[in-house]
C-alpha cells in the first residue's frame, strides 16, 4: 500500500499544488472560523514585505540547487541512470518531476514578488499574505519533492559507479 502510495505520487507533481492549496485553505477556513491564527496578517507590512523577500530569496537558492542536481543527473552515466531517462513511464515521469521542482522555485519567486507589490497597506485587507503562504506552503512541499529526487539520483549514480568498479 504505502509503495502504491509512492509510485503514483512520484509521478504526479502536480498533487503539490493540490497540497499547498488544502494546507493554505485549511488555514484560512480555521483563520475565518476562529478569528484567529492568521500569522503573516500580524506583522506590519515592512516586516510582511520582509518575510515576502525571504520567502523569494530562498526559493531563488533552491532554484540553484535544482540547476546543479539536474546537471549531476544529466552528467551521470550507467545503466541506472540510463534506465532513469529512457523507461517510457518512469523518464517521463523523473523529468517531469525535475522541470516541476524548477517550475515551482520560478513561480514561488513570483508570486512573492507579485505580492510584494500589490501588499501596499499596512493592515493588507486585500489578503495578499494569503499569497504568500501559498507560496510559501508549495515551496515547501516541492522541496520534498527535490530532496526525493536528488536522492534517487545519488543512490543510483553510487549503484552504477559501485558496480563499474
Amino acid at each position: 500500500m504505502v509503495r502504491d502510495w509512492r509510485v503514483y505520487w512520484a509521478g504526479r507533481p502536480s498533487l503539490d499544488w493540490c497540497c499547498a492549496l488544502t494546507v493554505v485553505g485549511g488555514h484560512l477556513a480555521v483563520v475565518l472560523a476562529t478569528g484567529r491564527g492568521d500569522v503573516l496578517a500580524w506583522p506590519d507590512r515592512d516586516q510582511r514585505i520582509d518575510i515576502y523577500t525571504a520567502i523569494a530569496t530562498v526559493a531563488a537558492l533552491v532554484g540553484s540547487f535544482v540547476t546543479a542536481a539536474i546537471a549531476q543527473y544529466a552528467a551521470a552515466a550507467g545503466p541506472r541512470m540510463r534506465f532513469l531517462r529512457t523507461h517510457p513511464v518512469q523518464g517521463v515521469q523523473f523529468r517531469r518531476n525535475w522541470l516541476g521542482v524548477l517550475g515551482a522555485t520560478l513561480a514561488v519567486s513570483g508570486l512573492c514578488l507579485l505580492t510584494m507589490a500589490l501588499d501596499t497597506t499596512e493592515s493588507d485587507p486585500g489578503g495578499m499574505h494569503w499569497l504568500a503562504e501559498f507560496a510559501l506552503c508549495l515551496g515547501a512541499v516541492r522541496a520534498l519533492r527535490l530532496y526525493w529526487l536528488f536522492g534517487r539520483v545519488i543512490v543510483a549514480a553510487d549503484i552504477d559507479l559501485e558496480q563499474a568498479e
